[in-house]
């Protein structure tokens, strides 16, 4: 890992505006730069860059961050990576931290498996092109599919030869590792010890990483034999996850993706490949495994738009029905496409020009609640109502899935009037499934935060993701606030500390705190003071984590006389490389106001008539006070209404005590607030 002291001096050299200059046309607008966006189809400039707070943000599609994070975005690469494309780029020294001895052991074996992987890309694809090892058998094939030379060249294919220990004996000469051969799937080792080729006579798919690192191999037989499988795809290791590494093509389809800002997912690696041949370069391939949240997760860094193309199997289309759920329900925009009959995605692309193929596909896209409707409705009889309740069931639950609201509710419209149902039950339906849902996301939250895993009621069970063990997958700070109007009192005071945390504030005469005089002091100091005194702590983690955080940097002020400016500059640079993204995304949004209020503004606006933070940061502090007492006071009258249905009087009456209590702390609260 790249040190501290690298990093803050990577931060210090790099400038977004030339890094961001280097793709894009920027011109000086104001204080500002502005261009056009690359992460949308930009006609006007909407992508804004400031050279001050060293952030950019687009107004139209909302992508923003830093210089890191527009690098990771635009060249798809990770955090690590980006900070050395910086550093290469401003001649600094990257200087990793020491490895733990575990650490450096997981890597090198890590590396030690994708150079085997190269080496047998390289081998298999040497093969293909050599007349006298592959008889031309391989490349043969590839050319009768229709694909083109460049294209097997682009997709690294290759033939693995006939006999069982080519690869093996190249491998071993060339000094390869036995147990790395076995590891990644490319030998196997028999009882008596002896290596052989777990390939042979079959062309070759390599899978490449989002960084175009081979990581694993598909294998199609050639032959008509009837015992032998038609593909044979490498073993799952520390390098490769079927359901969390990649999808067939994403390496090179992912500029298309997010150029175009839509993906293809389609079935096989002959689909990819004819379809990217033909022109339709963002086209990925599911590899006939079912999907998974990890391949979600991969297509949603490029897009959220994604058309599934399929051809016309009803078997095929019902097994596939699950796991679109699962990308509705993550807040993808999906479409789905039924091809001719008789036609699949390598077929129709082989057959049709580009123009066709989008036309077709513009022409044929539904999204995918009317395909599913379409789909269930042919197998049930208009009069079998057990198998009409459960299709309709299981198309509600598909609706309950939708993250947005309004479209939720145009389904449930759709389907009521579809089957003729009033609508009230099916709302009833989708919020009941919509809240067991929720409950359930909460348990799993729960149980990965304990030591152990939440008590459950009888019959039910924690979900399959409780029970997944990833310690390389990210740990979003980001969850659902607990009250919304708290979550806003929350975003406001961090609002305030990270613009205008080591300002002073400017008290009007004589004014006071409840009956003492109120000091002088900073924003930060008086928002701290303020919660201490009443022991209150965020409920939002990620507000949180910014609060606490805040109060761990230097926030001395420099020789001479106070510079504000300087001290929050300190401060706004080190969240605006934070590396932590979802602290970065709360940052930028908190700076891309487009009229922010600058010190000299501030400084000119106070006069004996205006205090402006000396008035909005108490109000704040004390919003967020009341807020708190009110939330106690609602759930005060809970246990009161349920001691009262018990019948214990004396815990009835304490409550009340204590509810009066904080009335009066309210009201108090509230005779400050109508001071600001």
């Amino acid at each position: 890992m790249i040190d501290h002291l690298t990093k803050e001096r990577i931060m210090d050299a790099a400038r977004i505006e030339e890094v961001i200059g280097e793709f894009v046309t920027l011109k000086r607008s104001g204080a500002n730069y502005v261009g056009l966006c690359p992460f949308h189809q930009d006609s006007h400039p909407s992508l804004s860059v400031s050279a001050t707070k060293q952030i950019f943000k687009c107004f139209a599609c909302g992508h923003s961050g830093n210089v890191v994070s527009f690098l990771m975005d635009h060249e798809h690469i990770s955090y690590p990576e980006a900070l050395k494309y910086l550093a290469h780029k401003y001649g600094i020294e990257v200087v990793e931290k020491e490895e733990t001895p575990e650490e450096a052991q997981a890597r090198m074996r890590s590396e030690s498996l994708m150079i085997v992987n190269e080496a047998a890309q390289k081998f298999y694809q040497d093969v293909l092109w050599d007349p006298e090892r592959s008889q031309m058998i391989g490349l043969s094939y590839f050319r009768n599919r229709g694909f083109t030379d460049d294209t097997i060249r682009k997709f690294g294919l290759g033939y693995a030869p006939a006999g069982y220990d080519a690869f093996t004996n190249f491998a071993l000469e060339n000094g390869y590792k036995e147990e790395y051969l076995v590891e990644t799937g490319l030998c196997t080792k028999h009882d008596d010890g002896r290596l052989s080729d777990r390939y042979y006579e079959r062309v070759m798919f390599p899978i490449y990483s989002l960084s175009g690192k081979v990581i694993a191999f598909g294998g199609r037989i050639l032959s008509s034999e009837k015992k032998a499988a038609k593909y044979v795809n490498s073993p799952e290791s520390i390098i490769y996850s079927k359901s969390k590494s990649t999808l067939y093509g994403l390496y090179q389809a992912k500029n298309a993706i997010a150029r175009q800002d839509k993906c293809y997912m389609v079935e096989g690696y002959a689909d990819v490949i004819s379809m990217s041949q033909r022109g339709l370069e963002n086209v990925v391939a599911s590899s006939g495994t079912a999907l998974t949240e990890g391949h979600i997760n991969l297509v949603k860094r490029f897009t959220k738009r994604i058309t599934f193309i399929y051809d016309s199997d009803p078997a095929g289309i019902k097994a596939s029905l699950r796991g679109i759920d699962m990308v509705l329900e993550a807040g993808m925009d999906i479409k789905v496409v039924l091809l001719p009959q008789g036609e699949d995605p390598d077929s129709f692309a082989q057959a049709h020009e580009k123009d066709e193929i989008e036309d077709y596909i513009a022409a044929h896209e539904q999204d995918f609640i009317s395909f599913k409707i379409d789909i269930l409705s042919q197998d049930v009889a208009e009069n079998d109502i057990y198998a009409r309740t459960q299709m309709i069931n299981d198309i509600v639950d598909t609706v309950s899935k939708v993250p947005d609201e309004i479209a939720r509710n145009l389904y449930a419209e759709k389907v009521a009037a579809l089957f003729n149902l009033p609508q009230d039950p099916l709302f009833r339906k989708i919020a009941t499934l919509r809240k067991k849902r929720l409950e359930q996301k909460e348990k799993q939250r729960m149980y990965q935060q304990q030591e152990g895993p939440a008590p459950l009621q009888e019959g039910e069970q924690l979900p399959p993701e409780a029970f997944e063990d990833d310690p390389m997958a990210s740990r979003s700070t980001a969850a659902a606030p607990v009250n919304e109007y708290l979550d806003i009192c929350e975003r406001e005071l961090v609002e305030m500390l990270i613009k205008y945390g080591e300002y002073m504030l400017h008290w009007e005469e004589n004014m006071t705190y409840g009956t003492e005089q109120v000091p002088e002091v900073t924003v930060s100091e008086y928002i701290r003071s303020g919660l201490d005194e009443d022991e209150l702590a965020f409920e939002n983690p990620l507000y949180r984590k910014v609060y606490d955080e805040y109060y761990t940097l230097d926030r001395t002020a420099p020789e001479g006389e106070r510079n504000e400016e300087e001290i929050q500059g300190r401060i706004i640079k080190h969240f605006t490389f934070h590396d932590d993204g979802d602290v970065l995304r709360l940052i930028t949004e908190i700076l891309s106001d487009k009229h922010p209020i600058t010190i000299q503004v501030y400084n000119d606006s106070i006069t004996p008539e205006e205090h402006r933070l000396s008035k909005d940061v108490p109000r704040a502090v004390l919003q967020y006070k009341i807020r708190i007492v009110n939330l106690q006071q609602t759930s005060l009258q809970k246990e009161i209404a349920s001691e009262e249905k018990s019948g214990d009087k004396d815990r009835r009456n304490e409550l009340m005590r204590q509810f009066i209590m904080l009335s009066q702390v309210r009201k108090a609260l509230e005779k400050e607030l109508k001071k600001y």
